[in-house]
């Protein structure tokens, strides 16, 4: 397995350096808004096995995650938040033909407490104490991809070229990623509001589900659409939409094993159009429900 200290891995550009690209791809810029806050515009590619070193300041960091280069909020498969008390190094490792992406806003806890009119002490426990509650003293908290969420970054990343504008929706993106980490503080102390989470995801599990839209389904168990969004993968681990498409796929298979001519009624169960019920199948299973009914 190569090594390779990210550190020293960019040019003055921000690119990988030449005599490393048998090995990595991408690249790493920063933008510095404010003495206590910036940008990290991240993207690797890994050419073979390779362990990284990575060096981090302290603050709060907010991260947009993806695979791909990170243009627009579609590019975006996660958010994590971690908070750091003080600089560190740390390793990580990827395998060849690995990608990763970083849109990171690094923020100190000094510009936090000026921005939420706190002391630098005060915020600096109100996290700590977030990420034990929420995150068993884990190191990052994620939160899926959500419709406000996306709204805020889809903004931050339209105006990366203009430094005032993208000064204003980067505040907003943290303001909505704090909000956020209340309510899934509140999600993972709440019993009332985790059984409405596991009533949707046995909503979920049953044969009619596909015709219920997030909406529908949050106004079922009595929570709102973010609230549902972000307690069901806290809780269940998964994002709804991934946990309802296992959840019809499974009830496809399982009728189309006891009849493999079904499909038609089927693909009527599962809210599909039958060209979109054959890629979910195919994807899900990697066979068609055709091959599979033979199958089995």
């Amino acid at each position: 397995m190569q090594h390779v200290n990210l550190h020293e891995a960019y040019d003055s550009q921000g690119d990988t350096i030449s005599h490393l690209s048998d090995i990595i791809g991408g690249h790493k810029r920063h933008i510095s808004l404010l003495p206590n806050l910036k940008i990290i515009n991240q993207h690797l590619s890994c050419h073979s096995d390779t362990l990284f070193t990575e060096q981090a300041q302290k603050g709060l960091y907010f991260s947009l995650v993806g695979t791909k280069p990170i243009i627009d909020s579609d590019d975006i498969d996660s958010i994590q938040i971690s908070y750091q008390a003080q600089d560190i190094v740390g390793d990580f490792a990827m395998t060849e033909g690995e990608e990763k992406s970083l849109f990171q806003i690094h923020v100190t806890t000094e510009l936090l407490a000026s921005l939420f009119n706190e002391t630098e002490e005060q915020v600096i426990q109100y996290f700590s104490n977030l990420f034990a509650s929420i995150n068993q003293d884990g190191p990052l908290i994620s939160l899926p991809v959500t419709d406000k969420n996306r709204a805020v970054c889809r903004l931050m990343l339209a105006y990366q070229r203009q430094t005032l504008s993208l000064i204003g929706h980067v505040y907003s993106c943290i303001f909505t990623f704090v909000d956020q980490l209340k309510m899934l503080n509140h999600l993972s102390r709440c019993e009332d509001c985790q059984q409405k989470v596991f009533q949707a995801q046995n909503l979920l599990e049953s044969p009619d589900h596909g015709k219920l839209e997030i909406d529908q389904l949050a106004h079922r168990v009595g929570l709102n659409s973010e609230a549902l969004t972000l307690g069901f993968q806290h809780l269940v681990g998964q994002s709804v939409e991934r946990y309802g498409m296992h959840s019809r796929m499974q009830y496809a298979a399982a009728m189309l094993r006891q009849d493999p001519h079904s499909k038609s009624s089927v693909v009527a169960k599962s809210g599909f159009t039958e060209s979109q019920f054959e890629a979910a199948f195919i994807q899900h299973f990697g066979v068609s429900s055709h091959q599979y009914g033979q199958i089995h």
